[in-house]
């Protein structure tokens, strides 16, 4: 090992300071840098809220996220029965019209992840022309070509 190498320290989760956002009681995110000692740094956010703050991950539209299944009233032409336990992770934003550009709030709507498979396997979301024009300006394969 080198003089000035650094030994990362491991810090229990409930040592580590919390996010900032009044009702959050995540752990702030790791910047990823330490100190002469090995602590590392945390920001003051957790990491869904410097996402929120700096607009990364899906953020821009994922903020209209509720805490339930949308689909409850049977939109889709079925009741969901899924048993919400952890909504940050069982919930998905989806787009209506299944373009992925259309961050309109009135586009978003929240669907637990078995609605969402369903609604956009019925729909055809993959197929719609926000999704390929996406695909297109991100490269796209020989796949993705015959799709369009």
């Amino acid at each position: 090992m080198k003089k000035h190498e650094v030994i990362p320290k491991i810090i229990p989760e409930k040592d580590r300071p919390r996010c900032t956002i009044p009702g959050c009681t995540k752990s702030g995110a790791a910047f990823g840098y330490y100190q002469k000692d090995g602590t590392p740094l945390f920001r003051k956010y957790c990491h869904k809220h410097v996402a929120i703050k700096y607009g990364t991950n899906g953020w821009d539209y994922k903020i209209y996220r509720k805490d339930y299944c949308e689909n409850i009233d049977g939109r889709l032409g079925f009741n969901c029965t899924t048993n919400i336990i952890e909504p940050e992770l069982q919930l998905d934003a989806d787009h209506i019209d299944g373009n992925p550009l259309n961050n309109d709030p009135k586009n978003i709507q929240t669907l637990c992840k078995c609605c969402h498979a369903i609604k956009t396997n019925q729909s055809q979301d993959y197929l719609t022309l926000g999704r390929r024009s996406l695909k297109k300006q991100m490269g796209g394969n020989e796949l993705i070509e015959r799709c369009i």
